[in-house]
C-alpha cells in the first residue's frame, strides 16, 4: 500500500486526506485499493461533504465505510477464523441505548453502501434484490428506535424511501420476467405469442436495469451516499427535546428492546387478528409491519438472544412469505393485465394478447388456502409472543 496524505483548509475547517492506492491478497484472491479517506480534524462537519462532493463532480467516486483492513478479512475463507462483518455488533448488550442505536445503524449503512457498490460495477439482480433489502433494513430500524431518535429519523427514512421507489421498478420487472414470462414460456412454447411478450418485457427491464447503472454512475449517487452518512451523523448528535427520550437513550439497550418490542409485537397481533378477512391492502400493510418487525429481531439478536430471536423471526419470516406471495401473484396479474389494456387496438399483435391473457392467468392465486396458512403462522407467533 502507498500512502499520501494532506490538509485541506475550508471554511475555518481542517480536513485530513489521506490517499491509498496498493492491493490486498488472501491466498490467491485480490482485491485493488484505491481510496481516498477524509476526516474532520476541527470546524464544521459541512465543510467535509462540501469537499466531498467537490471531488465527486470531477472525479467518479463510490462511497464505502469499510476500511481496507476489514476488507481484507472479508476475503478471508468463511472457515479462516476471522472477526464479524462489524465486532461492535456483538457487544451491542452492554451498550446504552443510544450507543447500541448509533452502532447498529452504520452497521446496517456500511452493508448497504457495500451492495450499492456492487450493483454499481455489474452485480445485476441479486446486487438489486440486495440493495433493496439493505435500503428496507435500515428503514425498519429507524421505524423501531423511533422514541430515541426523533424527527432526523422520519427525514433520513424519506431519504431511503425514494431511493428504494426509483429502484422498485426494475425489481418488479425480474420478478415478473424470471418468475412468471419465463416458466410459462417453457410449459408453453407453443403458445402464440408467449416469445414477443417476454421480449416486451425484457426489453422494458433491461432499460430499468440501464436507468438504475446510470445513475448509480453519477455524481448523484455519491450525494446519495452522503446525505445518508450525513442522516446518520444527525442522529448522533441531535439532542433530545423531551426529558423522556433522554432517559431512554441513557438506559441499557436490554432494558428498551424488552419494552419496544413486547409493545409492538402486542400492537402487530393487534392489528394482524382477523387477517383473513381484510382488504388486500390491508393485507399488504400487514406483511410490512412484519418485515419491519423481523429485521429489528434479526438486528439486535445479540440483545434478544440467539434462541429466542430465531425462533420470534422465523415466525415473522414465515407469514411475511405468505403474504408475500399473495401481494406478487396480485401484482404481477395487474402488469399483465394492464399490458393488455395500453395495447389493445394499439399495434400490437393478437398472439401477444392472448399470451399477456395467459400470463394474467398463471398470476391467479386462490387465496383461501394462502391466507389460513397465513392465521395459523399469525396464531403460533402470538403463542410465541405469550411464552
Amino acid at each position: 500500500m502507498r500512502r499520501r496524505s494532506c490538509t485541506i483548509e475550508r471554511a475555518g475547517s481542517s480536513i485530513a486526506a489521506t490517499f491509498d492506492k496498493g492491493t490486498i491478497r488472501v491466498q490467491g484472491t485480490v482485491e485493488r485499493i484505491c481510496e481516498l479517506r477524509l476526516e474532520l480534524v476541527s470546524g464544521a462537519a459541512d465543510a467535509l461533504f462540501e469537499v466531498a462532493r467537490e471531488l465527486g463532480s470531477s472525479v467518479p467516486l463510490t462511497l464505502t465505510l469499510r476500511p481496507p483492513g476489514e476488507r481484507g478479512f472479508r476475503l478471508l475463507p468463511p472457515e479462516a477464523d476471522q472477526p464479524a462483518a462489524d465486532p461492535a455488533v456483538d457487544r451491542l448488550a452492554a451498550m446504552t441505548t443510544r450507543a447500541a442505536a448509533d452502532c447498529i445503524c452504520r452497521a446496517c449503512a456500511a452493508s448497504l453502501l457495500d451492495d450499492l457498490a456492487q450493483l454499481s460495477s455489474g452485480g445485476g439482480q441479486d446486487a438489486l434484490h440486495r440493495t433493496r433489502i439493505g435500503l428496507r433494513r435500515l428503514r425498519a430500524l429507524l421505524w423501531f428506535l423511533k422514541p430515541i431518535l426523533g424527527a432526523e429519523a422520519a427525514a433520513l427514512s424519506g431519504h431511503l424511501r425514494s431511493f428504494g421507489q426509483f429502484l422498485g421498478g426494475a425489481r418488479e420487472l425480474d420478478v415478473f420476467c424470471d418468475r412468471v414470462l419465463a416458466p410459462l414460456r417453457r410449459s408453453n412454447p407453443d403458445a402464440p405469442g408467449i416469445d414477443a411478450l417476454f421480449e416486451s418485457f425484457d426489453r422494458r427491464r433491461q432499460d430499468e436495469h440501464e436507468k438504475v447503472l446510470a445513475f448509480l454512475r453519477s455524481p448523484a449517487m455519491l450525494n446519495f451516499g452522503l446525505g445518508l452518512v450525513e442522516g446518520l451523523g444527525a442522529l448522533s448528535v441531535a439532542e433530545p427535546t423531551a426529558s423522556k427520550t433522554a432517559q431512554l437513550r441513557d438506559r441499557p439497550i436490554a432494558v428498551f428492546m424488552r419494552a419496544r418490542l413486547g409493545k409492538r409485537l402486542k400492537v402487530f397481533l393487534k392489528e394482524s387478528r382477523g387477517l383473513q378477512n381484510y382488504a388486500p391492502d390491508r393485507q399488504h400493510g400487514i406483511r410490512i409491519k412484519a418485515k419491519k418487525l423481523r429485521y429489528a429481531v434479526e438486528a439486535f439478536h445479540p440483545v434478544i438472544g440467539a434462541k429466542e430471536g430465531r425462533r420470534l423471526a422465523t415466525g415473522l419470516v414465515r407469514l411475511q412469505d405468505l403474504l408475500g406471495d399473495l401481494n406478487d401473484a396480485r401484482t404481477n396479474r395487474a402488469m399483465a393485465l394492464a399490458y393488455a389494456r395500453e395495447n389493445a387496438g394499439a399495434g400490437v399483435s393478437g398472439p401477444t394478447l392472448f399470451a399477456a391473457g395467459l400470463a394474467a392467468a398463471a398470476c391467479t392465486l386462490d387465496p383461501t388456502a394462502t391466507l389460513a396458512r397465513a392465521a395459523k403462522a399469525r396464531k403460533e407467533l402470538a403463542a410465541l409472543a405469550r411464552s
